[in-house]
């Protein structure tokens, strides 16, 4: 085989002359410099294409955070990437001998970006952001003092936009800005600038605001702002992150938290330019500040016209703390604005009742002499000391009328529904409202006691203020409380269920995930803006719920008219009968409620004396062997008795010494309480006085099993409507639903304990089962059971027939009463039509006379709204006048609608939306409740 030779033709010397002049000499092969070169040169293009990338991802990184200073724009606006002498922005430098190919590469490049993708810059020049120092908090103060002292000429600027649409002008100044549209976005927007003025007052000429109030980059287009602001008013949980998503994908932008956070500024300036609006309206109509949601926002109740029949109670109220509406310790600790609303009493006010009572109403009645039924609601709405430590706001505590306007609201601070809220929000009530008004509480009966031990004891009484129980919650009480605080046997309430706060709270409790972790400021900001629109909202639905309330007191009278008109002719009874069976339940409940001294000296003298009969016969039977026995085998030798021997020893001696302590000791307790009662001769199982109060001993045992079981059954009661409330989550469901099991189980139990005891009762009480006791939903049987001193199964307003047709018959007084009612609502509600046109007709000219015809054409547009609005209860209230069986006024001029063959006879309702009509609930809940 001819052996392999190497030649000058694959074998070459170099020399290599660097940029340094540095000559390097070395010798390779050719395949060694074409593989070389070959792998240099992926090397570099692989170096190129990372260069490449990693710029335009940073670019586009800063683009998308608005983070631009350091991006410097071209005379062709695209991007030069170059920065100086120190090469490329955040990347270090490549070979220097590739430095100029790879720039002159660069400078041929499209620009990163696509026309769908628009960085937030200017167009001019910017130098390097300097490093704000100040803290956050002061920053946000600078920027709040500053959008404060614009805010007037802001406010004409958005009018003039409003109204009269863009301006056009001519400038020398003109400034470039991004702006943000519903659908578009728009780079370096011309903006014309007066010489007087500031930017966002430019901007707002044409439609659009900043986000900043001293140099804004970004406006947003004021159509934009409306829409979220229509969409947070009626969707309270739809928050601003949301909003910005939303654009940002209409706009293929991808979403950063700074864009959230311009347009939450934006957003709050916008809110403070229609509040100030709003106000300027508001006094022009006389119907600002807060005494005009209690003296005139709702028609139906204030509106009073003259020859009216008067009303008692004049206006029905409702009061009702909500725990939904929290906010945590600490949250936007950085922004110190303040925010003023008509809805919210102050903190002061508030305070001024702190001291008043020591705790809430349900907690304040827990004496003996009260009735035990706040017990139930405590329990279920107490919150834990550590949630209360975690929150600044722990609530809000609200005040309605019954058609659902809100009239006030006090901020619950760092505490549970104490009665400082309720004495706050009844004193401004007294104030404002002044005589012969009434409030339904879900404690009302413990709120009465309160309000008429507290400062405002006497207003109350000089003013007649009635404070009863809701109705739903009023059927978890007792029977007795039931009798006296129920609206059900109220005279003057009507149908009124006066549940209107828990309707509120089934709203408000959207507004609670946005509002959990804001500042101070935007926590009452979003409250407001909501309680604002459920107003608008409660107003469009008035002659609705007139009409549904009618409707339904006309179908209670003719029905139950009718079936108690038989009853009274079978049973040959009066309606007299009716109201005594009302007052002898009363009464009967009212003695058996408490004890009287004697009763309780004596009962608790008795249980003395058996806890000492039983210490005596303990002590007898250690004592009754006369000595101890003891056998050889349990002695040593040397030691005595052993060690077992003389173990039992010691324990009959201990057991020995404890039985004599015990029985001194409850000799002396027995001896002391017969000094201190005057007892000279002690009693014994033979004394009349012992058999007696043995006796009652026995049936308060009783009680005491019949009042167990009832707390189960009201608990299992909130478990079971907690488990079916919208929106409660999958950890807190599977949590309701194993309390449920317990429950159930613990109701057998107290079942049991309770069995044993009723037949022993005189007379005996019956058995029951557990399908039974599930079914006391409204808990007045319970009263019947706990009580044995008369032959009450007897009584006819025991009897159940009976009972039942006495419940029909007070549903029937009081539908008499709200038609009653409801005539003189509808009668304020139609002159109130008239009345309030006229009334901004006047304002809007008023506003022209004095020159400012922004406001006017404002006023106009806010009249325009309203006509469309109150046409719509004219409407409605047609329906009424047309109602068969309405005794009401009509209006002057009123002419009944004629259709089909021109007789008026053939009007045909749409009820699609009256079976939801908040009228009927009551009627429906009733019905859906065992009768008692």
């Amino acid at each position: 085989m001819k052996s392999k030779r190497w030649t000058t033709s694959n074998r070459v010397r170099m020399s290599v002359l660097s940029s340094s002049l540095s000559l390097t000499t070395s010798t390779a092969s050719i395949s060694q410099i074409r593989r070389a070169r070959l792998v240099r040169e992926k090397q570099q293009e692989e170096a190129r294409a990372n260069t490449r990338s990693m710029r335009a991802r940073l670019a586009e990184a800063c683009m998308e955070i608005g983070d631009t200073d350091d991006l410097d724009c071209g005379s062709n606006g695209g991007l030069d990437y170059s920065d100086g002498d120190r090469g490329t922005i955040g990347l270090p430098p490549l070979d220097e001998d590739n430095d100029d190919e790879l720039d002159d590469e660069l400078d041929d490049a499209h620009p990163v970006y696509s026309k769908y993708f628009q960085p937030f810059m200017h167009s001019q020049p910017r130098s390097h952001r300097r490093h704000d120092t100040r803290p956050r908090a002061q920053r946000n103060r600078h920027a709040h003092q500053a959008w404060q002292a614009q805010l007037p000429t802001l406010v004409d600027r958005y009018l003039a936009w409003k109204h009269n649409g863009p301006e056009e002008l001519a400038g020398d100044h003109v400034f470039h800005i991004d702006v943000i549209g519903v659908f578009q976005y728009e780079r370096h927007v011309n903006v014309i600038q007066k010489a007087d003025e500031s930017a966002n007052a430019a901007l707002l000429r044409v439609g659009l605001l900043g986000c900043s109030p001293s140099q804004p980059r970004i406006a947003i287009r004021l159509e934009c702002l409306e829409l979220y602001h229509q969409i947070r008013r009626r969707q309270s949980s739809f928050s601003l992150q949301a909003m910005m998503k939303v654009l940002c994908a209409l706009q293929n932008i991808t979403y950063s938290h700074h864009l959230r956070a311009q347009l939450s500024a934006a957003f709050d300036v916008y809110l403070n330019i229609l509040r100030s609006v709003h106000t300027l309206l508001k006094q022009a109509l006389g119907r600002d500040g807060p005494a005009w949601k209690l003296r005139g926002a709702c028609p139906a109740c204030a509106f009073e016209q003259p020859d009216e029949p008067p009303l008692s109670p004049a206006r029905l109220h409702s009061m009702d703390g909500n725990q939904s509406a929290k906010r945590l310790d600490g949250s936007g600790s950085a922004d110190s604005r303040l925010f003023h609303s008509d809805y919210f009493i102050p903190h002061a006010e508030v305070e001024r009742f702190k001291d008043e009572v020591r705790d809430r109403p349900g907690e304040a009645a827990r004496e003996k002499r009260f009735t035990t039924c706040t017990d139930n609601w405590t329990a279920a709405k107490a919150i834990e000391e550590n949630q209360i430590q975690v929150f600044e706001q722990t609530g809000i505590f609200v005040m309605a009328c019954r058609h659902g306007f809100v009239e006030c609201i006090a901020e619950m601070k760092r505490s549970g529904e104490l009665a400082k809220y309720g004495l706050a929000a009844v004193s401004r009530l007294l104030d404002v409202c002044g005589e012969d008004q009434a409030v339904g509480h879900d404690v009302g009966c413990a709120s009465k006691k309160t309000i008429a031990s507290s400062s405002l004891g006497n207003e109350v009484q000089e003013k007649r203020l009635k404070v009863v129980v809701n109705a739903f919650h009023g059927f978890a009480h007792n029977r007795l409380c039931q009798l006296e605080n129920h609206p059900l046997y109220q005279v003057g309430f009507g149908n009124e269920d006066l549940e209107t706060c828990e309707r509120i709270f089934s709203s408000s409790n959207n507004t609670a995930p946005l509002i959990r972790h804001a500042s101070e400021f935007h926590w009452k900001q979003f409250l407001d803006l909501h309680f604002s629109q459920w107003d608008s909202d409660k107003y469009l639905e008035l002659s609705r719920f007139l009409y549904n309330n009618y409707k339904q007191a006309l179908y209670i009278i003719q029905t139950h008219l009718a079936e108690l008109e038989r009853f009274k002719r079978s049973k040959d009874i009066t309606d007299d009968d009716f109201e005594s069976w009302h007052r002898e339940e009363l009464e009967y409940l009212k003695r058996c409620a408490g004890e009287s001294d004697t009763t309780s000296i004596a009962t608790q003298y008795v249980e003395l004396l058996e806890k000492l009969n039983f210490a005596e016969a303990t002590y007898g039977s250690v004592t009754q062997v006369p000595y101890l026995t003891y056998t050889p085998a349990e002695f040593t030798s040397t030691a005595g008795l052993n060690e077992s021997a003389r173990q039992g020893t010691n324990a009959i001696n201990a057991e020995y010494a404890s039985a004599l302590r015990k029985y001194q000791l409850q000799l002396n307790v027995v001896a002391n309480f017969e000094r201190q009662h005057n007892i000279t001769d002690r009693w014994t199982p033979l004394h009349r006085e012992y058999i007696n109060a043995r006796e009652y001993t026995k049936h308060r045992a009783f009680i005491r099993a019949v009042e167990e079981l009832e707390g189960l059954v009201v608990q299992r009661m909130f478990e079971l409507s907690k488990a079916n409330l919208a929106k409660t989550g999958y950890k807190m469901r599977k949590h309701i639903s194993k309390a449920i099991s317990r429950r159930s189980a613990a109701i057998r139990a107290a079942l049991e304990r309770y069995n044993k005891l009723a037949p022993r009762q005189r007379p005996p009480r019956p058995k029951l089962d557990y399908a039974e006791v599930i079914g006391y939903s409204l808990l007045g049987e319970f009263s019947l059971l706990k009580h044995s001193h008369y032959e009450i199964l007897e009584k006819p307003w025991a009897l159940p027939d009976n009972r039942e047709m006495m419940m029909k018959y007070y549903k029937l007084q009081r539908s008499q009463e709200e038609i009653t009612r409801l005539n003189v609502e509808i009668r304020r509600l139609q002159a109130w039509l008239d009345f309030d046109g006229e009334r901004m007709k006047v304002a809007a000219q008023g506003f022209r006379d004095s020159g400012s015809s922004e406001l006017a054409f404002e006023m106009e547009s806010m009249y325009a709204e309203r006509v469309r609005v109150n046409d719509f209860h004219r409407a409605q209230l047609q329906k009424i006048y047309e109602m068969p069986g309405y005794t009401g006024c009509r209006p002057i001029g009123y002419q009944p609608r004629v259709t089909g063959d021109g007789t008026g006879d053939e009007y045909e309702e749409d009820d699609s939306d009256d079976d939801d009509g908040e009228a009927f609930r009551l009627g429906d809940t009733l019905d859906r409740v065992p009768q008692y």
